[in-house]
């Protein structure tokens, strides 16, 4: 008796819905869970004629197979549906080999927005993490800020929303943050404070979180021979006169380095 193999090759490619991905190794059996409208190819080994080159998760879920007719896929991984179809095949072939291949991602999609090199929707391709989906979508811009937001459904239906610092991402950190489907990623503009008088290049510096006194004054250039007291004006009003070089000033702000007499 012949018998039959499956096997699931998974893909990537940052392509919109109901477009062709061109498979490569990536995600495992394990990690994707298959959809609707996901293409999949089934092959027997040594059985051809039990075979699907090329089938398409219907709405219900399902996929018809010969042999042993409609099989529920969706919402199973590669491994999952493996075991399914060798069981019932196991009722006609002698200890059946199964094999699967995912050939286009169409049912799970993410949204990467705002100030990256290519926004859009991509296919979520098993376990993605936001620094995988920031690649895809071409990387932060030069004036990306210094987070980035996850907007994510609830199961009660609220948007939650996971603030992601930038630092995480650069050095890597953000790779335990994985996305599911219908996440959207956005990436804001740059925030700025001001920073005037006895500074090497005052003007506007870009704000990042945990930034202090210190820090803002270097990133202008640092202080001349002649710089004294600090002060902090928010919202249009001095917020604190004589400021420490560790205390902490928010997006906006605008930091007046005064002149020193002696």
């Amino acid at each position: 008796m012949k018998t039959i193999a499956l096997v699931l090759l998974l893909g990537q490619a940052a392509v919109p819905p109901q477009t062709t991905t061109t498979p490569t190794a990536g995600t495992t059996l394990d990690d994707y869970q298959i959809g609707v409208q996901d293409v999949i190819r089934i092959r027997v080994f040594g059985e051809p004629d039990a075979s699907r080159d090329e089938a398409t998760v219907d709405n219900d879920g399902t996929i018809d197979m010969p042999y042993i007719g409609r099989v529920k896929v969706a919402g199973q991984t590669g491994r999952g549906v493996e075991k399914e179809i060798k069981e019932r095949l196991n009722r006609i072939l002698v200890n059946p080999q199964v094999s699967v291949e995912i050939l286009k991602y169409r049912s799970k999609m993410i949204s990467v927005q705002g100030y990256v090199g290519s926004p859009g929707e991509y296919p979520l391709e098993g376990n993605v993490s936001i620094t995988s989906a920031l690649a895809k979508a071409g990387s932060l811009h030069m004036n990306a800020g210094s987070y980035v937001t996850i907007s994510r459904r609830a199961a009660n239906g609220a948007i939650e929303q996971i603030r992601v610092p930038r630092k995480e991402i650069e050095s890597g950190l953000a790779q335990r943050i994985y996305l599911k489907d219908g996440d959207t990623v956005f990436v804001p503009k740059a925030e700025t404070l001001a920073i005037y008088g006895q500074v090497r290049s005052p003007g506007n510096v870009t704000w990042e979180d945990g930034l202090t006194v210190e820090r803002a004054l270097a990133l202008a250039g640092g202080p001349t021979d002649r710089a004294g007291r600090v002060d902090i004006e928010r919202n249009g009003k001095v917020f604190k006169k004589g400021a420490k070089k560790t205390d902490l000033v928010q997006a906006s702000d605008t930091l007046r380095v005064g002149t020193r007499i002696f």
